[in-house]
C-alpha cells in the first residue's frame, strides 16, 4: 500500500474547470437509520489496513481535515512497540482497551480540494483501468467529499459505479450583500425575486434595479457568481432552477472563487453596495469566506433567515446536505470511518467517554474526552449542523 501523505496548503483555494455534466439517477434516500447493536466491526482485524484518502469539495475540506485529526488521534488497541514486529498490529485486548474508536489506528487524510465534481470523477475512475483497477495517472482515493446532491453527479460516473452518498452535516447557500449602499435597506428576498435577479426568468433582461426590491432606486444590481466546478455552484443552480451565473456578465459582476469574498472586498464602495452573491453559510459565519460581519450581511429568503436551527429543520429554503461518497462493496475500513454507521456517523451512545462524564457514551478509564461530542464539535466549529439532532448522525442516498 502507499502511505505517502500529501500536504494541503491552506489559504485561498482557486481553480477553474468545465461545468460538470449531470445524468439522471435513481436514488433511494434513507432519512433515519436504526442504531446498530454495537460490536467490534469485522474490518477491525488488529492491523492498520491502509490510508483513507478523501478528495473533492472545497467547502468541506477544512472540516474533514479537522475530522481526520480527531479520528487519527482517537484511541484504540495497544500496538506492538518497535523494533518488535509486525509493527502497527494490535496486542491482545485488555478490559480497558478502547474498542469504540479507531481500533486499528487507521490513518485518514484529505487531499487538496479541486471541487466536488473533481472528487466524484476521481472516485468513479478508480476501477476504470484495463483490468478493472486504477488507471495510469489517476490518484488513488477512498472517498469523495461533495457539497452537491446526487442529482449533480458528473457524467464520468456510470452504471458500474455503485456509490453511496453519506450525509454527515448540513449547510446552506446563503445570499450575501454589503451592508452599506444601495442594498443596505434590503433584508429579505423571495425565491421568485432571486430567480429573476440571478437568472432573468421573465426574459426582459438581466438589468434589475435595487429600488424594485426595497433598496435604493436607480442603482442596478450587480450579480456575482461562482466557478462552475464547485458543489456550491451546482447546488444554488439546482435551487434556482437554472444557471446561477446567467446574469453575471450582463450586470458587470464576477465569477468568484467558491466561498471567497476577497474580490467583493476589492470593489469600489458603490459597487460593493450594489452587489449580491451566494456562498456557504458555514464558511460565512466562521469567517473562512473573508466576509467581515461589520461589512456584510445575509439576506433572508422568503422571510426566513439562515440559522443553525432553520438549516437543521429545513425551514430555510436553500439548505443542503454535505456528503462523503464511497463505493458500495469496497473495503470495510473506508466505511468504518465515513460510512453511514461508521466513526463519524454512529450515535454518541456507542462512542467512548471519560469516567464521570454524564453525557451519552461508554465510560472507559483509558479515555480523556467524550469522542462523540468531539465529532459534534468538528461539525459546529465549521459552521455546519448535524443532519440528525439525536441518534445516528447521518443519512444516505444511493447512486445505482
Amino acid at each position: 500500500m502507499s502511505t505517502e501523505i500529501q500536504s494541503a496548503t491552506p489559504g485561498r483555494l482557486r481553480r477553474l474547470a468545465r461545468r460538470m455534466g449531470a445524468v439522471a439517477v435513481a436514488a433511494v434516500t434513507v432519512t433515519a437509520l436504526a442504531t446498530p447493536a454495537w460490536a467490534l466491526p469485522d474490518f477491525a482485524d488488529g492491523k492498520m489496513n491502509s490510508v483513507i484518502r478523501g478528495s473533492g469539495s472545497d467547502t468541506t475540506f477544512f472540516a474533514m481535515q479537522a475530522m481526520d485529526a480527531a479520528f487519527n488521534g482517537s484511541p484504540g488497541c495497544e500496538l506492538v512497540l518497535p523494533p518488535n514486529t509486525p509493527q502497527y498490529t494490535c496486542l491482545a485486548d485488555l478490559p480497558t482497551t478502547v474498542l469504540t474508536e479507531n481500533y486499528d489506528h487507521e490513518a485518514a487524510l484529505s487531499q487538496f480540494p479541486q471541487g466536488s465534481g473533481a472528487g466524484l470523477r476521481q472516485l468513479c475512475q478508480q476501477n476504470d483501468g484495463p483490468t478493472g483497477g486504477l488507471p495510469a495517472g489517476v490518484s488513488p482515493i477512498s472517498y469523495a467529499r461533495s457539497s452537491s446532491s446526487v442529482s449533480s453527479i458528473p457524467s464520468t460516473c456510470n452504471s458500474g459505479d455503485q456509490l453511496r452518498y453519506v450525509g454527515w452535516a448540513k449547510d446552506a447557500i446563503a445570499i450575501a450583500k454589503w451592508l452599506g449602499g444601495a442594498s443596505g435597506p434590503v433584508t429579505n428576498l423571495t425565491h421568485a425575486q432571486l430567480q429573476e435577479i440571478f437568472r432573468d426568468v421573465s426574459g426582459d433582461g438581466c438589468a434589475e434595479d435595487w429600488g424594485d426590491f426595497g433598496g435604493t432606486p436607480g442603482t442596478p444590481i450587480i450579480v456575482h457568481g461562482i466557478q462552475t466546478s464547485s458543489g456550491t455552484y451546482a447546488t444554488i443552480t439546482s435551487f434556482l432552477g437554472g444557471d446561477a451565473n446567467a446574469c453575471v456578465a450582463a450586470t458587470g459582476g464576477q465569477v468568484l472563487f467558491e466561498n471567497d469574498c476577497t474580490e467583493i472586498n476589492n470593489l469600489s464602495a458603490a459597487a460593493k453596495g450594489a452587489s449580491l452573491w451566494p456562498l456557504s453559510f458555514g464558511k460565512y459565519i466562521t469567517g473562512a469566506a473573508n466576509c467581515t460581519d461589520a461589512a456584510t450581511d445575509l439576506i433572508s429568503v422568503g422571510g426566513i433567515a439562515a440559522t443553525p436551527t432553520t438549516i437543521q429543520n429545513s425551514t430555510y429554503q436553500y439548505n443542503r446536505t454535505l456528503y462523503n461518497v464511497y463505493r458500495r462493496g469496497g473495503p470495510g475500513w473506508i466505511e468504518g470511518y465515513i460510512g453511514e454507521n461508521g466513526w463519524i456517523c454512529k450515535p454518541n451512545a456507542v462512542h467512548s467517554k471519560k469516567v464521570g462524564d454524564t453525557n451519552p457514551g461508554q465510560a472507559n478509564a483509558n479515555v480523556d474526552r467524550n469522542w462523540g461530542l468531539a465529532i459534534d464539535k468538528v461539525i459546529t466549529d465549521a459552521g455546519f449542523v448535524k443532519v440528525n439532532a439525536t441518534g445516528n448522525k447521518c443519512n444516505f442516498v444511493n447512486f445505482n
